[in-house]
């Protein structure tokens, strides 16, 4: 293995944001080894947009500093897990950071993440990240920093019960082994919502070890017109992929003697997928009968929708008093100095979540 770290990033459509997300990459105080970009079939100039930054970023950085292996790959549009396990399969690195193309990362993310994977041995390094708007120079954060903290669980059974009940983890805020995302089998590509939880979920059935990294930060974009996962045509498709993955990821865990429909959190998320599947008129009689087959019934399923409300008003309280709202896995807290540091040196300044009134 030649390559320490390979960065990938699946990008459709992103010509806009593109070279501001590379750009974060490429300066960090710790360079890859290469960068892949795999273009999934975007109808603007993406790739050509990339290619321009990279050229750019060499022409500015002369040989002050390492320049890493770049490529662009293009592919008909075959979604973001497809596109990731493209880039895998291309790159060279024994450290794998998976990436989002309108994403920013701060710029010791790479050192932070490597050194901890060494020092601990672990599989999986993930950290804090934080969502919010760009807009004007600034960053305007709709939350307070996610994962400030790590899980307090010391074993994997009890990550996967959170990972299936009141928490997800997203991948452009890890750091991967390669050896890990093997025994994965790298991301599903019949999945168009939840491939990312799910390949983390087959880490942690293969025996990963993971390892929460404080002290660097990633700047999650919302309010992204172009992002798919944002556009009104994707909500409805978004409450079907969702039941899948749920019993998707039941069906792995079964196969483990590992049994979710045990845990009060995943029992509710089925409940919601069917109540939500109903709701919106989504006639798909195959899933439908696969979920009605597991959902919770009777006074289970009062409980879930007590459940439902009781954490929608606790959320907003919790809005009101912090400015931010998440279950306990997220381990919800502040930025830190450090962090809005790290924000400066991207170009933007921090702006705190607004805290919603009481009235």
């Amino acid at each position: 293995m030649n390559s320490e770290i390979s960065v990938i990033i699946p990008a459709h459509n992103r010509a806009h944001l593109i070279g501001e997300t590379l750009q974060s990459l490429l300066n960090q105080t710790l360079a890859a080894d290469e960068i892949i970009i795999v273009d999934d079939g975007s109808t603007d100039d993406t790739a050509k947009a990339a290619e321009g930054a990279f050229t750019e970023w060499v022409g500015m950085k002369g040989k002050s500093k390492k320049s890493p292996e770049f490529k662009v790959i293009r592919q008909e549009n075959k979604g973001p897990a497809a596109a990731r396990n493209t880039g895998f399969k291309v790159s060279k690195g024994e450290f794998i950071h998976f990436f989002d193309s309108d994403d920013l990362a701060a710029s010791n993310k790479h050192a932070l993440q490597l050194a901890a994977l060494k020092s601990s041995g672990a599989d999986i390094a993930y950290g804090p990240w934080i969502k919010g708007n760009f807009k004007d120079g600034l960053f305007q954060s709709s939350n307070q920093v996610l994962q400030q903290k790590g899980l307090p669980y010391g074993n994997n059974e009890k990550l996967i019960q959170a990972l299936l009940t009141d928490w997800s983890i997203v991948p452009h805020a890890c750091f991967f082994r390669r050896g890990i995302v093997e025994k994965a089998k790298l991301f599903p590509e019949d999945l168009m919502v939840g491939e990312d939880q799910f390949m983390f979920l087959s880490c942690l059935l293969a025996g990963g070890k993971i390892i929460h990294s404080p002290g660097t930060i990633e700047f999650y974009r919302i309010g992204d017109a172009g992002k798919v996962t944002e556009s009104p045509d994707w909500a409805a498709r978004r409450l079907s992929e969702w039941a899948r993955f749920l019993l998707r990821a039941r069906e792995i865990c079964v196969l483990q003697g590992i049994e979710p429909r045990h845990w009060m959190g995943y029992r509710r998320r089925l409940w919601e997928a069917l109540e939500d599947l109903k709701k919106s008129g989504i006639t798909d009689e195959v899933l439908m009968t696969a979920l009605s087959k597991i959902v919770p019934n009777g006074i289970d399923a009062r409980i879930c929708s007590w459940h439902r409300k009781l954490e929608l008003c606790s959320g907003g309280v919790q809005q009101r008093l912090s400015g931010g709202r998440a279950t306990r896995s997220f381990c919800l807290a502040p930025i830190t100095s450090e962090q809005i540091n790290l924000l400066e040196e991207l170009g933007y300044h921090y702006q705190a979540p607004k805290r919603l009134p009481w009235f």
